[in-house]
């Protein structure tokens, strides 16, 4: 059996999303909509539920 990139899911090229399916997708930080100050997004917590440091604004993803 040839071996496919990705990583062991369902279909022709793995089923896994980004990377394999490994956390390997996007970095994206999290971003004030008020005062635009950014901070990397610490992975399983949303950033909705973070503060911005700067000016008390929840924050969103960039």
């Amino acid at each position: 059996m040839p071996k496919w990139r990705g990583g062991g899911g369902f279909g022709r090229w793995g089923g896994r999303g980004l990377g394999g399916g490994y956390g390997r997708g996007p970095s994206m930080d999290c971003m004030c909509p008020t005062c635009g100050h950014r901070e990397p997004h610490p992975r399983g917590v949303p950033c909705s539920t973070i503060k911005c440091p700067r000016c008390g604004t929840f924050m969103i993803r960039e």
